[in-house]
Formats: structure tokens, sequence, C-alpha cells
């Protein structure tokens, strides 16, 4: 089968995407079940599954960290947030809402953080603890029903001899490229890739010269999905 233009660009685009949604040791022995999870705040909790991949016994630890929010309070919390798991065996925790800090008007990010505690080593060994972090997205109850297709949203709009990208929703989009009405991927510099990577509520990017109708974003199971935005420029 022929690859289609701009196929080998989006791949490495989304090797990027990727790379900003998971940031994981090659050796870490816990090894979480997804590369990133939605919280919806119309459900009490989420569950992660963790898996040892070692032959022995090893121990977690697990906590949350604000990305988008200014408030360093824990917003989301993990429980429990310390246990072991054997060599070959499973381990659920579940993360919740920990205050009423977390915000009800947007979608909110977090970093989950899998940290891991090795057994002590006999004799001179060293013991390496590894860490795997990943993005939760936290979706407010009253956005749930909304998020649907809601990148068609996006905008360009003209501001002299600028043109701008605009995210006028209350959602986060991880996008993995910009494309033509014919779908031909844009150039993009690493800045802008890093932008749109989390391109939050009301967030705006240079965009000019470029010719964007269509854009690439993962959905929630991690695929990417093309569509049409609301173009004016």
């Amino acid at each position: 089968m022929r690859n289609k233009p701009g196929m080998f660009y989006r791949r490495g685009v989304l090797a990027l995407v990727l790379s900003g949604l998971m940031s994981v040791g090659a050796q870490a022995a816990l090894v979480m079940d997804a590369t990133r999870y939605v919280f919806k705040g119309d459900q009490p909790a989420i569950s992660v599954t963790v898996e040892n991949t070692a032959d022995r016994l090893f121990g977690g630890q697990v906590w949350l960290d604000n990305i988008t929010e200014k408030d360093t309070r824990p917003s989301l919390v993990a429980t429990p947030s310390f246990f072991k798991v054997e060599g070959g065996a499973r381990q659920v925790f579940r993360v919740i809402k920990a205050s009423e800090h977390v915000p009800e008007d947007r979608e909110s990010v977090y970093w989950l953080n899998l940290q891991d505690i090795p057994p002590a080593m006999e004799g001179s060994g060293i013991s390496v603890a590894m860490r795997t972090k990943v993005k939760v997205f936290y979706r407010p109850a009253s956005l749930v029903s909304g998020r649907a297709k809601a990148e068609e949203q996006l905008k360009t709009e003209k501001r002299g001899d600028r043109t701008v990208l605009k995210n006028p929703t209350p959602y986060v989009f991880v996008i993995g490229s910009l494309m033509d009405a014919k779908g031909r991927v844009q150039t993009l510099t690493t800045a802008q890739q890093e932008a749109l990577t989390l391109f939050l509520p009301q967030a705006e990017l240079d965009v000019t010269g470029l010719d964007i109708k269509k854009v690439s974003a993962l959905t929630d199971l991690g695929s990417l999905v093309d569509y049409t935005i609301d173009a004016k420029a």
C-alpha cells in the first residue's frame, strides 16, 4: 500500500505529541495501563491499573501535579498513594477529586506520576528508582456531553497581516498537525508543534503564512482524527 502524502511527517508529529503525553523510564518496572487518562466529572473517580513487569516485588508511589492551574494545592489525588506489587502482578489505584478548587468551567490537565520503589539490593548492588508520568485530563460534568467533535470549533482569524489559530472552547486539544483543505500537512516550527500538544481553552497561536482548514487531533482513546475547522482566513 502506498503512503499518502505527508504520512511520514504526520508520524513524526505524532511521535512528538506522544512524547509530550508520556515520559517513561526505559527500564521502569511498574507500568500503567494507558498513556493518558480522561477523568469525567460525572464520575466519582477513575481507576488505573499498574503492572509489575519485573520478577520481584516492587513498591510504588503515585501522586498528581497541576500543569495548567496556578493553585499549587493538589486538586486530584491518587489512593492508595503507596503500595507493593509482586513480580508479574497488578495493582489498581483510583484518582479522585481532592478539593473544590478544580475548575468547573473548563478542562484542566495534570501530571500523574508513578515512582518505582525497588527492593534493597544485597551486597554492593545499586537500585535505580524510575519514574513514569502521563497526563490526566479533567473534564467537568457540565462539559461531558459537548465534547464530541469540539475541535471543529477551532477558528482562524486575520489580524492585519497576521493570522492566529484560536481555541474558543473550554476544552484542551492535543493537535498533531495542521492541514489545508486537501489534507496537505503544513510545516510547523518546533515552538508551534509544542504549543499544539496542549492547546488550552482560549489559547491563540500565530500561524501567519499557513493555509489551515483542518486539524488532526488526539481523541480520548489516543487515536488521531482529522477535523474541518471554522476557518475564516
